[in-house]
């Protein structure tokens, strides 16, 4: 195959520079370059291991009249997170006339919001959820006077996930899947998918077959500022019997996504609603290799709002797609043209609390109904999430500008086995942002936030106070020196350290050319994408980024 690759994409070139002086040829190449290298130590309270990655991804793309050919040759020795390759791990043929899409090859892919299909890449997870297939797309408006339009995509295809928390284990799925959409009238849209998989999934040495279908319809209405979305899916899997499963099973799920918004000018308004039934399982089903849970490129909208910031971000709600329901809103409000307002509110939490029925010494457990199971609760026993988060952004001039945050969040992970062993996090957070340009080429940006938390599984210290500080100054166009720092009073923190202190500089060469270097500490924790999440080890030595673009 890597043989094949290589030849197919050479003759291309060859046959391109042949005919070009016959035909008359549009062409046109662009390629692109990533470089990541990192050198330490991996820190923890008991020991420190040594962490070394070397990523380097090249990606060329020829662009010959309606085709496109695409290539990535990938290196890693090792990678960071994930599964490594070296090799060309992504090529694809493209061609498009008009309304009218075809590709082969390697693909990621969306399906509305993703209740159905939401295959793609977090690199910094370790997460890819890639097609190698075939993908048809077509799109085109039937009028003029009262116009319809209509929106297709039928692809088929493989799938080899690997898991990110446990390299070793890969699932492998192929799937045929569609989705369509129609406008009959101006303000109204209906839309719906279908996606039919075989897979395998690994449990210790012993693969379970499975067989899924999903089938979704949605809704969409927008007008005069009004936005409206609906989405329901219906999802069942066959197992195939084997050791684990002596008789086939076919356990049946469904989830619901909603979603409504309202804006004009200098004011909106979003409610975010979910009701993921996937996979409802009692406490001690729940695992990681059910092959009943959520297909891995099944991933919705997780209705909680995500940080770009350090402390904000520090401790995440990992979404379960197979049993949450919450919702979530955001409203924004400009009252002067230069202060905008941000308040956003989210909660969410499992459907169902459980019993012990068995009298014996064995374990059997019933699930406690409750008649408002479409509501979120607060109860400890429902694991809830819940987060209250203010924000205000000031511009004092056209030269400063001034952010101002508070945030409150409760995190609780029950355990039916011992109640009082459930972890509870609870954070108070305030983010300073400064932001100050100078003689039209100079800037300084500082970043200061404050958190103070709450972690019941701690033994001794449950509660600590942690402090970071960015400060960042720039010169237009091609230079960033920049610094962070942390502290903590944190006795039981993972890295055995309360002080961490990076630096690191950015020089551009042009504005798709640059270089990133940087050295220090940085303290790790869970980080999250999607409502993913994975625990990333505190890291102290040398990290290198090279990113260039050529067109």
């Amino acid at each position: 195959m890597k043989k094949f690759n290589w030849l197919l994409f050479t003759a291309l070139f060859i046959f391109c520079s042949n005919i070009n002086s016959q035909i008359k040829l549009n062409v046109k190449v662009s390629a692109s370059n990533l470089l990541r290298y990192g050198i330490g130590k991996e820190n923890s309270i008991t020991t420190d291991n040594s962490k070394k990655y070397f990523e380097e991804l090249g990606d060329v793309r020829l662009f010959v009249n309606d085709f496109l050919f695409g290539a990535r040759y990938e290196y890693d020795d090792p990678i960071e997170f994930g599964k490594g390759s070296k090799s060309i791990s992504r090529r694809f043929i493209e061609f498009k006339k008009d309304e009218f899409t075809a590709r082969a090859g390697n693909f990621y892919e969306l399906f509305s919001k993703g209740l159905t299909l939401n295959a793609f890449e977090s690199r910094p997870l370790g997460w890819n959820t890639e097609f190698d297939g075939v993908k048809l797309s077509y799109k085109h408006t039937f009028g003029k006077k009262n116009p319809i339009k209509v929106n297709g995509t039928l692809l088929g295809g493989g799938i080899n996930f690997t898991d990110f928390l446990d390299t070793s284990r890969t699932e492998v799925y192929s799937v045929r899947a569609g989705t369509f959409s129609v406008s009959p009238i101006k303000y109204f849209t209906l839309g719906g998918s279908y996606l039919y998989s075989d897979g395998q999934v690994p449990t210790g040495n012993i693969i379970t077959n499975i067989s899924s279908e999903i089938f979704e319809s949605n809704f969409s209405f927008s007008w005069k500022g009004i936005d409206l979305f609906v989405s329901y899916a219906n999802k069942v899997t066959i197992s195939h019997p084997n050791a684990i499963y002596p008789q086939s099973r076919a356990p049946r799920g469904d989830g619901a996504y909603g979603s409504i918004s309202y804006t004009r000018e200098g004011f909106g308004i979003t409610l975010d609603y979910k009701n993921y039934r996937f996979n409802l399982v009692t406490p001690d089903q729940r695992s990681a290799t059910d092959p009943f849970k959520p297909l891995p490129f099944q991933n919705a909208p997780s209705c909680i709002k995500e940080y770009s910031t350090t402390l904000l971000s520090r401790f995440p709600h990992n979404v379960d797609f197979g049993d949450e329901v919450g919702w979530q809103m955001d409203v924004f409000y400009s009252p002067i043209e230069n202060l905008t307002i941000n308040a956003n509110a989210s909660l969410t939490s499992r459907h169902y609390d459980y019993f012990d029925a068995d009298t014996t010494t064995l374990t059997r457990y019933e699930r406690i109904d409750r008649n408002d199971d479409f509501l979120p609760s607060i109860k400890d026993e429902l694991s809830p999430y819940w987060e209250l988060y203010l924000e205000a952004e000031y511009y004092v001039n056209k030269n400063l500008k001034a952010k101002l945050g508070v945030s409150r969040k409760t995190n609780i992970l029950y355990s039916i086995v011992d109640p009082k062993s459930s972890d509870k996090i609870r954070t108070f957070t305030v983010p300073l942002e400064l932001q100050y340009t100078f003689a039209k080429i100079y800037g300084i940006k500082l970043n200061a936030e404050f958190q103070r938390a709450f972690n019941s599984l701690r033994a001794d210290q449950k509660n600590f106070v942690s402090q970071y500080t960015s400060i960042a100054m720039s010169r237009s166009p091609n230079i960033i020196l920049g610094g962070n720092f942390e502290v903590t009073d944190d006795n039981e923190d993972p890295s055995g350290k309360k002080f961490w202190v990076n630096g690191e500089l950015t020089y551009r060469f042009s504005s798709a050319n640059s270089v990133l270097v940087s050295y220090g500490s940085e303290r790790g924790g869970l980080k999250c994408s999607s409502g993913i999440c994975r625990y990333v080890n505190p890291f102290n030595g040398f990290r290198l980024t090279v990113i260039n673009n050529f067109n």
